[in-house]
């Protein structure tokens, strides 16, 4: 039917972030007719979205749409976990304003400024023949499992001292945020003890990213903390970090712009079992539970989602099952695994081909793909991580330590995930 007719829109579009702007862009291109909500619209979207850039998906490259949605891509980034892996893999910056241009919300498109609450998104059934909630995985109610990060870009020269060479560091698991010891010394084998948490907090990593020609993107980084830890420590280890590695002080007191990340990794459990109401995006499940990754799989799912709508079909699930549950057992290694193993799983993915990493890296991969790599992540560990990763896994219930952190009677960092 056709709401400018009178009737009931084809799909009721709630939130219009990256996930629900394509959504509705595409679905009004395909003719459908679109109300969607938003208190902010128009509000720049100011996290960064980074894609690999073979990712990219074909509707959405310049000669399909017109417009370049990549803002910087860097070849061979490394990983430090101590031992150094390159990835051969293009990786690539999503130009946020480009991206808006690419998905533009035409006459098809009814826009209202509006906040809208679970009954709310509900209640829209009564306008629309369905209704897709974009709101992402829920922000603050959200009492799962989250990735969390402090970040500061500074300009290029700035940051060379941190990157050491290299044109980018996707994970640079090192110690050096530590002070008062060579913290390398006991990362090059292993071999110390795998019960001794750094901290409280457990390890973090450097994400160092050029986002640009002249600047770059230095971020510490909590891969799953459940809870998150304080902002201010993560903000304390980049800072400790850089100054170590030789970066400026005022650079690292005055950058130019600062990020702080937190990213549900699990998406809310649904709004109702209506089946007009469902969701897309990371309210719909397509964040990786593992990595925190979500844009790529969201982009690559939208031309389904559309098609699925026109035909009166549920949208298509992110991955298979099997997929999703394998995802969930990387999430629980690394919420309860102790520091070593953690370090020692992301060395092994180091070591993996590029197939292989792209298989576990990849949202939407399918199970045995997500199988094969993480049986090789798995076959090359030293024998005492591979016994750390089971007891990851299998690990019963926990009590609390005296900073809040539940651990186990060994002393290593453990928590239930919310949704198992």
């Amino acid at each position: 039917m056709n709401a400018t007719g009178g009737g009931l829109y084809d799909v009721a579009v709630v939130g219009l972030g990256p996930a629900g702007r394509a959504l509705a862009s595409r679905c009004a291109a395909s003719g459908l007719t679109v109300l969607a909500l938003d208190p902010r619209p128009d509000a720049p979207w100011r996290q960064t979205l980074s894609v690999w850039a073979d990712q990219v998906p074909m509707w959405l490259r310049p000669e399909a749409c017109g417009v370049d949605v990549l803002a910087h891509t860097v070849p061979a980034a490394a990983l430090y976990a101590p031992d150094r892996a390159v990835l051969h893999r293009e990786y690539a910056v999503l130009d946020n304003e480009a991206l808006r241009r690419a998905l533009p919300l035409g006459p098809g498109v009814t826009v209202e400024l509006a906040e809208v609450d679970d009954t709310g998104v509900r209640a829209l059934t009564a306008r629309a023949h369905r209704v897709v909630d974009c709101r992402g995985a829920g922000g603050r109610l959200n009492r799962g499992p989250l990735q969390t990060a402090y970040g500061i870009v500074v300009d290029a020269a700035d940051a060379a001292p941190a990157l050491g060479g290299e044109n980018a560091l996707f994970m640079d698991w090192r110690t050096d945020y530590l002070r008062g010891r060579n913290a390398d010394d006991h990362d090059d084998d292993n071999s110390h003890d795998d019960n001794s948490d750094d901290d409280e907090v457990g390890p973090s990593f450097l994400y160092a990213i050029p986002v640009g020609p002249d600047r770059v993107l230095l971020e510490e980084t909590c891969l799953a903390g459940l809870p998150a830890p304080d902002p201010a420590v993560l903000a304390s280890r980049l800072r400790s970090r850089l100054a170590g590695r030789g970066v400026s002080p005022a650079a690292i007191a005055s950058p130019l712009s600062v990020e702080r990340v937190r990213i549900p990794l699990l998406p809310r459990p649904g709004l109702t079992e209506d089946p007009r109401v469902e969701a897309f995006g990371t309210a719909g499940g397509h964040g990786h539970a593992a990595t925190g990754y979500s844009v790529a799989a969201m982009l690559a799912a939208v031309p389904a989602a559309v098609h699925a709508i026109e035909a009166g079909y549920p949208l298509p699930a992110p991955r298979s099952p099997l997929s999703t549950a394998l995802h969930g057992v990387g999430l629980r290694v690394l919420l309860r695994a102790d520091d070593g193993t953690l370090r020692a799983l992301f060395n092994a993915f180091g070591r993996l081909d590029g197939r292989r990493q792209r298989w576990f890296l990849d949202a939407a991969s399918p199970s045995y793909q997500v199988a094969a790599a993480m049986w090789g992540m798995w076959f090359s560990m030293p024998a005492r991580n591979k016994a750390g990763m089971v007891a990851a896994v299998l690990r019963p219930s926990t009590r609390t330590s005296g900073g809040g952190v539940p651990i186990t009677s060994a002393g290593t960092r453990t928590v239930p995930v919310e949704g198992e």
